[in-house]
């Protein structure tokens, strides 16, 4: 049995305020060095011993790795960094609500429109689908031992990999979307998703 764990970055002002963000490469608020501090003290992230490590390459995710496992050499994979909202980074629903461009995305439930200079709902599923499949190549390794894997992202991300994992759960992504600074560790046999406990 092996393992791929999965956690989200500490907390950012965009978090704090509710504003779209996933390309917008903001660093971790005070509040988010605290928390991951603390929570790295307390002991509850997975030990890196024999895992593959890997972030997304944006800050606030090589921060967050840096405050759980120091300057450990990592790998970066882009394709899971978060949603691209295109025009609608950094500002609120508040503030969208009015926009036609955001409407006509709310209102996709095929999630085939995308964002102005963003992506739509089923780019970022691509994109991601290729990401993980990545994580899964590392884990499977030569196929004797699934290797564990650390992976430092991002809420979006989580939730889409979590409910692709584990469709029969019937939660959304709003369900699976962890807390700053958590996540989940998936349990494999022989590469494939069986089990999952929160982090």
């Amino acid at each position: 049995m092996g393992k791929i764990h999965l956690i989200r970055h500490g907390t950012t002002e965009a978090n704090k305020t509710r504003k779209y963000y996933g390309s917008t490469d903001l660093p971790l608020a005070n509040e988010g060095v605290d928390e991951v501090s603390k929570q790295a003290l307390a002991g509850i992230y997975p030990k890196s011993d024999g895992a593959l490590l890997f972030t997304t390459g944006l800050v606030r995710t090589e921060q967050t790795f840096f405050l759980i496992y120091g300057c450990k050499e990592h790998q970066v994979i882009p394709e899971l960094q978060e949603y691209r909202f295109g025009a609608f980074e950094m500002k609120t629903h508040d503030e969208l609500e009015h926009d036609m461009e955001y409407q006509k995305w709310m209102g996709d439930d095929k999630g085939m429109t995308p964002c102005p200079g963003g992506e739509s709902p089923q780019d970022f599923r691509c994109r991601v689908g290729e990401g993980f499949a990545r994580i899964l190549e590392f884990h499977r390794g030569d196929g004797k031992q699934d290797h564990d894997i650390i992976l430092v992202c991002h809420g979006g991300v989580i939730s889409l990999v979590m409910g692709t994992c584990f469709p029969e759960a019937e939660k959304n992504i709003f369900e699976w979307q962890p807390e700053p600074g958590r996540g989940y560790s998936i349990h494999t046999i022989q590469g494939s998703p069986v089990s999952y406990e929160m982090i």
